[in-house]
């Protein structure tokens, strides 16, 4: 490509004069139009993008600088604070999401992206060690001779991959780039949402611990949802095994104190908390579940687990678990329009407690129900801070992928689903069936008013057909036990397993191997070998399953190693639950429900403002009191007790009885305050400030509002401690910063913040009061007569002091709506240096020497100055 390339310049240049014409006027133009011909031909070389496009992969680098926008709004909380300034960052580094935030920034004109493929050394060491890509591809088109026609052809050929490669090339590979990368953020994005929401549906329902329950019963949950409001009235909610709704109450006082000051309010709660234990000892739940609503939940659960002790000691009550339940499904239900349809008599909050506890029973059944619905509520769960940038089909798809993984490895139960409608949208997510297909086969059963007593009546009864019948036959469970054996259907054991139909012979084989039949005598029965073995399966671990997977492979049937350890596995446990069991929420994940502040945001080093709502004090020991010195204030004559410096005391002997009679609060220890976001923290005394600090009520009071920095989260009692000290708030050691990128330029950062500190710095602008008799005359800003001329009419004018200083005036002109000119006005001739001009100026042309107008060539009009209003002739006809 390159030698036809460098035959068509030869040619052009041999050829200049016959083909100079109109479009190419000399020879230069001829020459660059061969040159430009050339660098499209190279450009457009699939080979040469290929490798250009390799070395963009493998060699490009990420500039970023924020914008002025970006400076005041990037700060440590912002999502790119650590990308702010960035400086030769390889692409190739970048992780999981960081580019997708990059992007949103530029897109939100925070930042300046750039990509290059040159790593910048800064201007010290460009010129001397650096060499650009460029450079180096230039070299390969270089003929190494001496002469000057070959010189000018190395300069042509220069200029023509110059061309080629930083016109035509580099912006397009830049741009695939980018697209690459972001494209990538998003997979990763989806990624997580979908990994996320496996781990929501990797949670098997609430065990039941009841003795006389069978193995595969569920649990009896009771529910309770509320709303961080005394005026909304709560809601208990009782489940049966199926998650229909059997009984509820309505609470009106259970968020009020029993021990509060209010008496009345004491006596509402133990009304409500009596309707509570009559209701759990009526019902008799296994598991009772409270919304993870707000702070008030932690309350709830403790009246609920004493109502429940109560009734342990009164009445023999079993022990029931009171555990806290996300609320992020259940709001979504309460307000969608399959709640509505389901429980339209219910109000909201019912209709919440009721997907509280349908979500502890089976937490597939609620997510199926969710993707089902025609609101699509499933893209309504908050899964990843920027899953709103994906495209809302493919995070659908790949959360479906999840629930249908999930669903097939639980099994349905087809007859359940045909008993209870809530679980029926689990028949959806079958494999081989799908919405259309599964609708099909409830209508069909629900037409017969039968049930499915085997698989093979999928296909008999139903009508299913020879793929959909293999392809979902394995993962239609069905509980035979609950079925005898008629004259027309046969009842297979193996129906109940995950087994497949088509290896049920294989299954059976090793239930009579296992078995050891004697092979001489009457001719075994399968089907009752299964049962045995189903029964007592520790006699499959003899088997050498390795062995057998070898005689089929004989036979071919393939490699069948896995699949037959898959069946031993089954015949041990039909069904058995694979999922992680039920447990209870740690405090890492109850902090950020109950709080509604995620634990990002409170990170340690953090700055936030607070309230002073107190002074916690230590109660002193008598020795420490007999020890203490009170403190004489000379001015008062008065006595002061030296822990909680109460200064009023006439006399000592009053300052001792303060100490007998226990009326000292004690010793300051620190501050108590309450955050923005209504968490509780706490200053030590030490953290006051750099300097020592007696007592608290030294540097503050109660109400006080006060700028500190974080320093540690308690998750246990919902608090934070801070820290208010002067070295802590300035940072100066950065010891509280947010993480910063490795690549962070550090330098340019540091630059950009001394020119801003020497900009604030700098004198503001003033204005000199003037002594002007004047109607249309104000001392003010240009901001202020902007803000009154906004409420005046069209051709007002306000005259105003200039930051230019005492001989210049500004006249402030509202042109329209929101548009206004502030022109300058020169002062000449004056008598004084506080009196106005005898000459006014405006610009270099006009000059002015009477008071009665001014005019202005800009506009071609003038400017009354009795009434300050631009008009066309000399004299204003307001005047």
């Amino acid at each position: 490509c390159v030698c036809v390339c460098v035959c068509v310049c030869v040619c052009v240049w041999v050829w200049v004069v016959p083909v100079v014409c109109s479009h190419f006027s000399n020879v230069r133009a001829v020459l660059q139009g061969a040159c430009h011909m050339v660098a499209m031909e190279i450009a457009h070389e699939p080979l040469v993008r290929q490798a250009l496009r390799h070395v963009f992969r493998t060699r490009a680098v990420l500039h970023v600088k924020p914008t002025k926008k970006g400076k005041k709004m990037i700060d440590d909380t912002h999502p790119c604070y650590a990308f702010k300034y960035l400086k030769n960052k390889p692409v190739r580094d970048l992780r999981g999401d960081d580019f997708l935030k990059i992007e949103q920034a530029e897109s939100d004109h925070l930042i300046e992206v750039k990509i290059s493929v040159d790593i910048d050394y800064g201007s010290e060491k460009r010129n001397s060690t650096s060499h650009t890509y460029l450079e180096e591809v230039k070299t390969l088109f270089y003929r190494d001779e001496f002469s000057s026609v070959v010189e000018k052809w190395n300069a042509q050929r220069a200029a023509t991959v110059t061309l080629a490669i930083q016109k035509v090339l580099f912006p397009i590979m830049e741009k695939e780039l980018r697209q690459t990368l972001l494209q990538e953020a998003k997979d990763h994005v989806l990624r997580s949402c979908a990994l996320k929401f496996r781990q929501m549906l990797d949670m098997a329902p609430y065990p039941v611990l009841r003795d006389d329950a069978p193995s595969d019963s569920r649990a009896r949950v009771v529910a309770c949802a509320y709303l961080p409001d005394r005026t909304v009235p709560s809601y208990l909610c009782f489940l049966d095994e199926a998650g229909e709704v059997v009984d509820f109450r309505k609470l009106n006082h259970l968020l009020k104190r029993r021990n509060g000051p209010y008496e009345a309010e004491g006596k509402q709660k133990e009304e409500d908390l009596g309707i509570i234990k009559s209701f759990l000892d009526q019902r008799r739940p296994d598991v009772i579940v409270v919304a993870a609503e707000s702070r008030e939940a932690t309350n709830i659960v403790e009246d609920l687990k004493m109502c429940v002790t109560e009734l342990e000691q009164e009445e023999g009550f079993p022990s029931v678990p009171v555990e806290l339940v996300d609320t992020n499904v259940a709001r979504i239900f309460a307000k969608s329009r399959r709640g509505k349809e389901q429980f339209c008599d219910y109000p909201e909050l019912l209709r919440m407690a009721v997907s509280l506890g349908r979500r502890v029973k089976e937490p597939l059944e609620e997510f199926a129900a969710m993707f089902m619905s025609e609101d699509n509520e499933i893209l309504s769960l908050r899964l990843h801070p920027l899953q709103d940038t994906v495209s809302k089909d493919q995070l659908k798809l790949a959360l479906e992928m999840e629930l249908v993984s999930r669903v097939n490895d639980v099994g349905v139960d087809i007859n359940y689903c045909l008993e209870h409608p809530h679980i029926a949208p689990l028949a959806s997510f079958v494999c081989g069936l799908g919405p259309r297909k599964a609708a099909a086969l409830m209508k069909i059963l629900k037409q017969e008013n039968s049930q499915l007593q085997n698989r093979s009546q999928l296909v008999t009864q139903c009508s299913i057909g020879p793929q959909v019948f293999i392809n979902c036959a394995g993962f239609m469970r069905i509980k035979t036990k609950l079925f005898t054996d008629t004259d027309t259907n046969y009842i297979e054991v193996l129906d109940s397993t995950r087994i497949h139909p088509e290896t049920y012979e294989w299954a059976r084989k090793m239930a009579v191997d296992a078995l050891e039949y004697d092979e001489t005598g009457d001719e075994p029965n399968p089907s009752a070998a299964v049962e045995e073995i189903l029964e007592t399966p520790e006699k499959l671990k003899d088997l050498d399953l390795d062995a057998f997977a070898e005689e089929l492979e004989r036979q071919d049937y393939g490699n069948k190693r896995t699949t037959l350890y898959d069946i031993r596995d089954e015949l041990f446990g039909p069904y058995k639950e694979r999922r992680k069991p039920f447990v209870p929420m740690s405090q890492e994940e109850k902090f950020p429900l109950l709080t509604g502040e995620p634990l990002e945001s409170l990170r340690e080093g953090r700055l936030v403002v607070c309230t002073v709502v107190g002074i916690l004090r230590r109660k002193l020991q008598r020795e420490v009191l007999d020890r203490a010195t009170p403190i004489k204030n000379e001015q008062t004559k008065c006595w002061q007790c030296p822990f909680c410096l109460k200064d009023d005391f006439r006399e000592i002997s009053l300052v001792w009885q303060h100490f007998d009679d226990g009326s000292c609060p004690g010793q300051g220890i620190g501050v108590r305050t309450r955050l923005e976001n209504g968490l509780s923290g706490f200053i030590l005394t030490k953290n006051l400030s750099d300097k020592h600090v007696n007592a608290p009520e030294e540097r503050i009071k109660e109400g006080m509002a006060i700028l500190c920095r974080i320093l540690r989260v308690n998750l246990e009692k919902f608090s934070v401690d801070l820290t208010c000290r002067s070295s802590d708030l300035t940072d100066k050691e950065g010891k509280f910063s947010a993480p910063k990128d490795t690549y962070y330029d550090t330098a340019l950062a540091e630059a950009e913040k001394k020119k801003e500190e020497a900009v604030n710095q700098q004198p503001q602008q003033t204005y000199v009061r003037r002594v002007i008799v004047h109607p249309s005359f104000k001392n003010c800003t240009y901001a202020e007569a902007e803000r009154e001329l906004s409420s005046m009419e069209q051709g007002e004018a306000i005259f105003r002091p200039s930051s230019k200083g005492p001989d210049h005036l500004t006249v402030t002109w509202k042109v329209d709506t929101d548009i206004l000119q502030h022109v300058d006005i020169k002062e000449q001739d004056k008598p004084t240096p506080f009196s106005i001009g005898k000459t006014l100026k405006i610009g270099n042309e006009v000059v002015i020497q009477c008071l009665v107008c001014i005019p202005c060539a800009r506009w071609c009009g003038l400017v009354c100055v009795p009434c300050a209003r631009w008009v066309w002739s000399g004299v204003c006809s307001l005047c």
